[in-house]
């Protein structure tokens, strides 16, 4: 049989074992948070380097837009100057073929015309077109003034397509401008929002990984002191378990009962008493004090017998019972419900209906009557 030092480590190593299970693990450092930091500073500036590129553009977008505006209203003052002469070309060579008409109408000797040509030569087409030639050049003055009409016209004409290939050039440039912009402000944009994203990503997966940290050093804290705990009441078992150790307890008696506390009182055979006695009335319910599995027996002390092997690690130890229990061998059971009924089995006094029972944590007795007076009272 293992030693009752033995079991008691044994239970100290399972608790440790089960307290360093809840460790968070951390898959982060503040180094790489403050790496994480520093990229996004460097995405920021590259982003204030790309506003600064497009304001830039903007004030290369409104010199071009300023010019275009100029170029504009200049093309437009060309062209009403290209209409005006024209219009004055137009009343110049009218004046001439009025001239040249009134001459030949006239029959005006002295005319360089009239002296040239006969009526007759004058009514054929072909020496009309000339009398209209040679009215031109006799009249120097109109003609001074269409040819400066016509070459100033021509030169207008000139610049207003200089300018507007410059027109058009310019709003490529500004069109390419305005592309370029958004295509800087975009890229920087989504530079900064990645590393941004990156560094509240890791900033919030460190603060959890703090916040877990925390809160395993605490729980370290808490286990510690529930070892200490569990030492104690493993160490000196007289002065029962802490409430923790036996979660949801309940009156394992399900009716009128009465016990002291016999905790350690001599047995025959230099034994000593390992629980404690619940008188109650023959069959009197018996509830399970926890969830988990049943494990029945029989033996010449303890008579009918129900172990409980709870699903929070605690073993609850009932004898005495007036008849194998209801529940089969190795049957799940839930907290509440009847295990079997209390009797006087075993090394009972005849008569004497009581339920023994007894707290195990770890398989080790502790005295039971603290936790029994408390939820049966």
């Amino acid at each position: 049989m293992t030693s009752p030092s033995r079991r008691i480590a044994t239970a100290i190593a399972a608790i440790l074992v089960v307290l360093s299970q809840g460790a968070p693990a951390f898959s982060i450092t503040e180094q790489e948070v403050e790496q994480a930091r520093q990229e996004r500073e460097s995405a920021a500036r590259d982003r204030a380097a790309a506003l600064e590129d497009l304001d830039a553009a903007v004030t290369r977008y409104e010199v071009i837009n300023s010019e275009l505006q100029t170029l504009t209203y200049r093309m437009g003052r060309i062209r009403s100057q290209v209409a005006a002469y024209q219009d004055r070309s137009r009343e110049l060579r009218d004046q001439i073929r009025q001239r040249a008409v009134e001459t030949y109408m006239n029959g005006d000797q002295r005319d360089p015309i009239a002296r040239m040509f006969s009526p007759e030569e004058i009514q054929q087409s072909i020496i009309a077109q000339q009398v209209i030639d040679q009215a031109v050049e006799s009249d120097s003055a109109s003609l001074d003034s269409l040819l400066a009409t016509t070459a100033e016209m021509e030169r207008l004409t000139t610049e207003l397509e200089v300018d507007t290939d410059r027109v058009s050039e310019l709003r490529v440039e500004a069109d390419a401008i305005l592309t370029r912009m958004d295509e800087l402000f975009a890229e920087a944009q989504a530079a900064f929002d990645s590393a941004d994203a990156t560094f509240n990503t890791a900033q919030a997966t460190l603060e959890e990984q703090t916040r877990r940290e925390e809160e395993a050093r605490r729980a370290a804290e808490e286990a510690q002191r529930r070892l200490d705990e569990v030492r104690a009441a493993t160490g000196a078992p007289a002065l029962g378990v802490p409430a923790w150790v036996t979660p949801g307890f309940i009156c394992p008696v399900g009716g009128p009962t009465s016990f002291i506390d016999t905790w350690g009182a001599p047995r025959p055979g230099g034994r000593t008493h390992k629980g404690t006695d619940m008188f109650a009335p023959q069959h009197t319910p018996l509830i399970a004090v926890a969830d988990g599995t049943v494990r029945t027996g029989f033996n010449s002390l303890g008579g009918n017998t129900v172990r409980i092997y709870s699903d929070h690690g605690v073993n609850y130890f009932y004898a005495h019972l007036d008849a194998p229990s209801i529940l089969g061998d190795g049957q799940r059971v839930s907290r509440g419900e009847v295990v079997g009924y209390a009797g006087d089995t075993g090394d009972s006094v005849p008569g004497a209906y009581h339920l023994h029972f007894q707290i195990e944590p770890s398989g080790i007795p502790v005295n039971p009557y603290p936790t029994v007076l408390a939820a049966c009272s």
